[in-house]
């Protein structure tokens, strides 16, 4: 039920909303690849290789479209709950049945699962390599631990914060087991499984890093790139906001995670629960990092929600030993819970999805880009043909418009407006038009369109086209 409903929330209209500025540099970047341009990793932007490589083979099979295009992290993030099937043990079936619903109904969850972005894939990673070493704890099975090894591995290719999540994870691990009192043990003898999981953590990270080695430097920028983000990170390189932001999202937004997650972290410190203690530390631990950094964008807080879900699993298989009424009104609360996080999943995703008054909605084009797409499109198809077309895209921040007129001759995308700027087709950034329109020559006729809040572009079509047909 959980995972039937997880799939309805993350591919129901997965086309419904535009790209926003950052699917948009992803999709480029993804399209590029497909026509064959290859890839280089660049420790400086775009964060790591998995994404696009994950998205690659969709995009070969099914074409390059809105809905293609955010598919693979839509299934990936419906796929968060059967793995966390491995945990049963742990948390019993009332746990992970709880865990499961708090995933696959969780606002941020279902709305950056509907996005082209890597931090969804980051969290899918995660859970992954936890369901898969804790396995490995239960079971011996080296398989499992090699298993886990090489979704670390896949881990460290999506983006620069892996080396924040392994941290965190280490550190909640070291304190779970000091708190509990139980020695750390490892469950396995001789050197043959080491060998096998450094070799299957190491095959992702070279194999993506280097592009199937055609571009050996990417391991060295691989290293070299948290020399640069690590300034962003402190900074916060116009991302920044204060340490209060996450606490406030989540309150606001995953209030049923938040509240079944400390009163199943509380339970699990009492008791001096090990995997219990160890997931309320882990999100104590995200939370504290990504809090202390001001470099904040409101998707960093699946890193906290996915264990918060965890946790909250803890409330649930001490409840199914309670008495029955104290049961029937957990069981109550809980579905108030998962209502109202529905509710809200439906409002970011569905009917407020380009509304800045809602946190989690994060750099969004104006749900009407599709007139401006359209009037440039005719516009471009005025061109008479054998003369060579000139479409101009002039401005920073004009994402997602360069994928969406990709396919269109003669298109040209520039930060800055050029010397002689005349065309067939100007796209330009409203605050740049002072510097343009005296640098023009020729008749234009005008128009504006709002591409996100706060953001106006103008449209300049020449008139040597034409009236539009």
């Amino acid at each position: 039920m959980a995972f039937a409903a997880a799939l309805v929330l993350r591919l129901a209209a997965l086309d419904l909303r535009p790209l926003h500025h950052d699917e948009g540099v992803n999709a480029w970047l993804a399209s590029r690849i497909l026509a064959g341009a290859g890839y280089r990793y660049d420790p400086a932007n775009f964060h790591g290789p998995f994404l696009f490589f994950f998205s690659l083979p969709f995009m070969r099979l099914l074409g390059e479209s809105v809905f293609v295009l955010r598919l693979p992290v839509a299934l990936a993030s419906a796929g968060m709950v059967p793995l966390l099937l491995p945990l049963r043990r742990r948390l019993g079936v009332a746990g992970v049945t709880a865990a499961a619903w708090l995933l696959a109904l969780s606002p941020s969850f279902v709305a950056y699962g509907r996005d082209l972005i890597h931090e969804t894939c980051l969290a899918v990673l995660t859970l992954a390599l936890v369901a898969m070493a804790t396995a490995w704890k239960d079971t011996g099975q080296e398989d499992r631990f090699v298993s886990a090894a090489f979704c670390a591995g896949l881990l460290a290719t999506v983006k620069e914060t892996w080396v924040v999540t392994l941290a965190v994870l280490g550190i909640a691990a070291v304190l779970a087991r000091l708190w509990t009192r139980r020695p750390l043990e490892v469950p396995l003898e001789g050197r043959r499984p080491w060998g096998r999981a450094a070799a299957a953590f190491a095959a992702p990270y070279v194999l993506l890093y280097t592009s199937f080695f055609t571009n050996n430097r990417g391991l060295i920028d691989s290293f070299r790139t948290f020399l640069l983000w690590t300034g962003r990170g402190i900074e916060g390189a116009g991302h920044g906001k204060p340490w209060d932001y996450f606490p406030r999202l989540l309150l606001s937004f995953e209030t049923a995670t938040v509240a079944c997650a400390v009163t199943g972290g509380w339970l699990a410190l009492r008791r001096r629960d090990s995997f219990g203690t160890f997931c309320a530390l882990w999100a104590a631990g995200e939370l504290a990092a990504y809090s202390l950094l001001r470099y904040k964008t409101p998707w960093l807080a699946l890193n906290v929600i996915l264990p918060a879900a965890l946790a909250a699993g803890v409330l649930f298989r001490a409840a199914w030993r309670w008495p029955a009424v104290p049961r029937a009104v957990l069981a109550i609360l809980f579905a108030l819970g998962l209502a109202w996080s529905a509710w809200r999943a439906v409002e970011v995703s569905f009917l407020r999805f380009d509304d800045t008054r809602l946190a989690l909605v994060y750099v969004p084009t104006d749900r009407n880009v599709g007139a401006l797409v359209a009037e440039v499109r005719e516009a471009a198809g005025r061109i008479p043909p054998g003369r060579r077309p000139a479409v101009r895209i002039l401005g920073r921040y004009a994402w997602p418009l360069p994928w969406y007129l990709r396919r269109l001759p003669g298109l040209q995308y520039r930060h800055e407006v050029p010397p002689a700027p005349d065309g067939d087709v100007l796209i330009v950034d409203r605050d740049l038009e002072g510097k343009l329109r005296p640098l023009l020559k020729q008749r234009y006729r005008r128009r504006e369109y709002l591409l996100r809040p706060g953001k106006t572009v103008v449209v300049y079509v020449n008139e040597r086209l034409g009236k539009p047909r």
